[in-house]
């Protein structure tokens, strides 16, 4: 786990430093010409290949040939290889390019494929967050009641003005407290 984490924190050193001796060599301008350059072409893929692979998923779910989960990931990979593109660095670009390779997008699909697979099933999908309750919780299941918001002022039970009602409602039950407009 030390390994990746060390690489990332590596990484723009190295980058830096392959910047500083490939413009020695070619000239900054070069340089910075051929990262202006890749950020218009990563920027023009991405918006690109947004639109592709959910056109590509559409024409294979209606042909019956591949997954659809396979082919988003497929354009998942290549989106991925955009981003790196638009990242300076030339360690990105040809991380980027690697991403580009149908054999080498293939074989990391099906690695990172048969490792979703693994630890799913070493954790079950319900641990992995696939089970009912997953979809039980969220911002309107509360038990604690509603709140609406109401234009101009209304009257709670106390005869107070207020702009908005908090109603005391149970999930099951009725209202509690109920809101009259003036």
């Amino acid at each position: 786990m030390r390994f990746p984490i060390l690489l990332i924190l590596l990484l723009p050193i190295l980058e830096l430093w392959l910047m500083i001796e490939i413009g020695g060599e070619v000239g900054a301008l070069a340089v910075v010409l051929w990262f202006l350059a890749m950020i218009v072409v990563g920027s023009n893929l991405l918006r690109y290949l947004g639109a592709s692979s959910m056109l590509q998923a559409a024409q294979s779910v209606r042909s019956g040939g591949a997954m659809p989960a396979q082919t988003l990931a497929d354009g998942l990979f290549k989106a991925v290889g955009a981003v790196l593109l638009i990242i300076p660095g030339f360690i990105t670009d040809l991380m980027a390019l690697l991403c580009f390779i149908p054999l080498v997008r293939g074989l990391l699909l099906k690695r990172w494929l048969a490792k979703i697979a693994m630890t799913a099933g070493a954790r079950g999908f319900k641990a992995a967050g696939f089970g009912a309750d997953a979809f039980k919780s969220g911002p309107f299941t509360s038990s604690t009641g509603n709140v609406y918001e109401h234009q101009g002022s209304a009257q709670t039970d106390s005869g107070q003005a207020t702009n908005g009602v908090l109603i005391d409602q149970q999930p099951e039950s009725s209202p509690s407290k109920t809101a009259k407009s003036d």
